[in-house]
C-alpha cells in the first residue's frame, strides 16, 4: 500500500502543515501518520506538539429529536441503557476464581 508523501516522516508532515498555513492537525492526520510510521499515537502527538502544533478538537455532533421519538430515551437510541445481555453467569463465575 502506497503512503502519501506528507505521511512518510514527521518532518515531511510538519512541512506539509506549514506550507498549508495550518497550526493544528486532526485525528485523521494523526491516525494516518501512525499507520505509515508504525508508531503509537501518544508519542507522535507529543513530537508534533514539540514542533508547536496542536491537536484540533472534534466538534460535537448534535442529536435532534423528532416528535415521534421516545421521550424517555431509555430503550432506544444513543445514550440508552440496554438491560438485556445474558444471565450474568460470566460475572458470577468470576467471583470464585478460575479452576486449574
Amino acid at each position: 500500500m502506497a503512503v502519501a508523501p506528507e505521511y512518510e516522516t514527521v518532518e515531511a508532515f510538519v512541512e506539509f502543515l506549514m506550507e498549508d498555513d495550518r497550526e493544528a492537525f486532526d485525528a485523521e492526520d494523526l491516525q494516518a501518520l501512525c499507520f505509515s510510521l508504525e508508531r503509537s499515537s501518544q508519542n507522535l502527538r507529543r513530537e508534533l506538539e514539540s514542533w508547536g502544533l496542536r491537536l484540533a478538537h472534534r466538534p460535537n455532533e448534535r442529536q435532534v429529536r423528532g416528535f415521534r421519538s421516545n421521550p424517555h430515551d431509555r430503550w432506544y437510541g444513543p445514550g440508552s441503557s440496554r438491560t438485556c445481555g445474558g444471565s450474568g453467569y460470566e460475572q458470577i463465575s468470576g467471583f470464585s476464581g478460575q479452576e486449574g
